[in-house]
């Protein structure tokens, strides 16, 4: 545990368990959607959630440490709508690929504001590119898992000139956030619908995994 400027302790996790902290997260996540990062000000959440300095520092050193704890859970609550379909057998690769991607997509949109904060901010605030990369790695690392297993079914492509898995699946993972973050913006046309978005990253997956954009019985056929 980390001390806080009037000497308490802070807890090491923020579960959102206290009422404090789920007033913090609150009034974080209201003042982003309209005001940026970079111009806002911890007296700003401070005041928004109705509680005292003291209280505030009891849990978080700065307004990055808040949004870094939010955005891990925001990813939480993605992953668990989400894996089921990401992990689960594959029967209909693209079906899957797209029910998880809506699922995730649509929490994406529920909660832009503190997303679009921690992708806007990384490059200048560590701890934000540290939060996004160990949380968005969840996903890379399951889908990952799922293209091993859809090799050693014979399903997608192998061989010694394959990419890894790890590689693929990050470099989906990366697409997927792109797509979403432009679609969100609502600043490229081509992106501005849900069905535009699974369209792309769906077609894209199936693609880079089996070698085919309609998934592995057209990989096999032809």
């Amino acid at each position: 545990m980390s001390a806080s400027p009037a000497g308490r302790k802070r807890p090491r996790a923020h579960t959102g368990d206290q009422a404090a902290e789920r007033a913090i997260f609150e009034a974080t996540e209201q003042l982003l959607a309209d005001e940026r990062l970079h111009d806002l000000s911890v007296a700003q959440i401070i005041k928004a959630a109705g509680l005292s300095r003291a209280s505030f520092y009891h849990y978080f050193s700065s307004k990055f440490e808040v949004v870094a704890a939010l955005m891990a859970r925001i990813w939480d609550e993605i992953y668990s709508d989400t894996h089921t379909e990401l992990e689960g057998p594959w029967e209909d690769p693209g079906d899957a690929l797209r029910s998880s991607l809506r699922t995730g997509m649509e929490g994406w949109f529920a909660h832009k504001a503190v997303i679009h904060a921690v992708l806007e901010n990384q490059h200048a605030v560590p701890a934000l590119a540290e939060a996004w990369s160990a949380l968005s790695g969840r996903f890379a690392a399951a889908l990952a898992e799922q293209i091993r297993r859809e090799r050693e079914a014979g399903r997608a492509q192998a061989g010694p000139s394959a990419l890894p898995p790890e590689t693929i699946a990050t470099m989906l993972v990366c697409g997927a956030e792109r797509i979403f973050y432009v679609g969100s913006t609502g600043t490229d046309s081509r992106m501005r619908t849900h069905d535009q978005r699974l369209d792309a990253i769906v077609t894209i997956a199936l693609a880079a995994i089996y070698g085919s954009p309609t998934g592995p019985a057209a990989a096999k056929a032809a």
